[in-house]
Parts: structure tokens; C-alpha cells; sequence
């Protein structure tokens, strides 16, 4: 039932925060160590993000999907063994 409410809370997130997810693009904060995890589970889910480390001294990463995949992406997210931190209101510098 756990999983369930989070994929309910998880499309509420992506269904009203459209910030940068009509675009496919999350911003995430992790452990340093985890960023190649969640590389190599991007990359095990048939591609469904690539990921970029936008401040490596924050561990801040961006994760660029496509509209399609964004609700699929952040399940992932919130189901994986560690800690991450969704960025909904960060905006990368140009």
C-alpha cells in the first residue's frame, strides 16, 4: 500500500508543480556516492533519464526525460534504497 501512496503523491507532484516536468527535466540532490547509482538505474531502465551532475559540490543532478517519462522517473526516485531529494523550485544558471 506504501508504494501506491507514494505513486499517487508522486503524480500529484508531477500533475501540479509542471515546472520543468513538461519539459522531462528533474533536479535532484543525493549523495555524492549515489550519483553513478542512479546513472546506471537510468541507464537499466531502458534510458528513461539521462543524467547530468549540474553542481558536483552540492551533489545537485538534473535527470532529462521527456513529458512521458517524468511520472515513470520519479517512481523510480522515490522507491530506490537512499535518499533523494526532488529540487522542484530549482533553476539551473544559464
Amino acid at each position: 500500500y506504501q508504494n501506491i501512496n507514494i505513486f499517487t503523491a508522486i503524480l500529484t507532484i508531477a500533475e501540479k508543480k509542471q515546472m520543468n516536468y513538461d519539459r522531462g527535466i528533474i533536479y535532484a540532490k543525493v549523495l555524492k556516492s549515489q550519483i553513478a547509482d542512479i546513472t546506471r538505474i537510468m541507464e537499466g531502465h531502458e534510458h528513461l533519464a539521462l543524467v547530468s551532475t549540474i553542481n558536483a559540490s552540492d551533489c545537485i543532478i538534473k535527470l532529462l526525460g521527456t513529458p512521458d517519462t517524468v511520472a515513470d522517473v520519479l517512481l523510480i526516485l522515490g522507491n530506490l534504497p537512499f535518499a533523494v531529494e526532488i529540487l522542484e523550485n530549482f533553476r539551473e544558471c544559464e
